[in-house]
């Protein structure tokens, strides 16, 4: 479980760095999965440079299919989300470019989440590393963030009158191994990194209870074509808790992915 300092921390700042949470053998298992995931979804074609997007992820690799229900993975969703949360995703990614300060819309999120984020490849502030600005997860009146939460994050704004990449932030450099926790609502993003670099997601979210929470639910779902669709080896699994995690979903009614 965290402990109640990290937990303090995520709450104020908006995202939690998990030093070396995994060894380097385990990045490396973890690297040779999604390469081959990729290189499958390519139909073996080479990689040309391009942005690519797969989900759900993490449900098709041997070793990581096991990660959300891994103790070290699991603990932080009972710890920020409580211990009914709702496993949203999970997603692989080949980034490219920069990636504009953006963050989650406050009228997106009626229910909390949260992603957890590995990178195979170590990262720096000028190499393509997360970068935020703490606190601004939480919106104030006025809100000073306003133009960071414009409808368009690749609209090429400066604000403040500065370059993005010099913006105050915390830039969060990283070791394969380590793993990064964070909210959406967190203003963050990333600048100078290679096309093709590896980040995947688990995305936990909080168990909808109320009426208005249960409706905001179905309309992520509604608009979205893969968040939300638990995998169907989730669904029929014989771990306990990782049927617990996607059971949520089954009960709304929402369609499986055939994975």
């Amino acid at each position: 479980m965290l402990t109640s300092g990290q937990i303090a921390y995520f709450e104020t700042f908006g995202f939690l760095v998990l030093r070396q949470l995994f060894t380097p053998e385990e990045m490396a298992i973890i690297r040779c999965e999604a390469d081959q995931l990729f290189n499958e979804a390519r139909h073996g074609n080479p990689y040309i440079g391009a942005r690519e997007h797969l989900m759900p992820f993490f449900e098709r690799g041997l070793f990581m299919s096991n990660l959300p229900d891994d103790n070290r993975i699991y603990d932080i969703g009972v710890s920020l989300m409580g211990p009914d949360f709702v496993l949203d995703g999970t997603e692989g990614n080949l980034m490219t470019g920069n990636s504009s300060w953006h963050c989650l819309k406050p009228k997106h999120s009626l229910v909390p989440s949260i992603k957890i984020a590995f990178y195979p490849d170590a990262l720096t502030k000028d190499t393509g590393c997360l970068r935020f600005i703490p606190g601004s997860h939480k919106v104030g009146s006025p809100d000073l963030f306003a133009e960071f939460r414009n409808d368009d994050v690749y609209s090429g704004i400066r604000p403040f009158d500065m370059e993005p990449t010099e913006i105050p932030c915390y830039a969060v450099e990283s070791q394969p191994g380590d793993v990064v926790v964070f909210t959406e609502k967190v203003v963050h993003a990333s600048f100078g990194g290679k096309d093709g670099r590896q980040q995947h997601v688990i995305n936990f979210a909080m168990n909808p209870q109320t009426d208005e929470q249960v409706v905001f639910f179905r309309s992520l779902y509604e608009a979205s074509a893969r968040s939300l669709r638990p995998a169907e080896s989730y669904v029929n699994s014989d771990r306990p808790r990782i049927r617990r995690m996607v059971s949520r979903l089954v009960e709304l009614g929402f369609e499986t992915s055939k994975v």
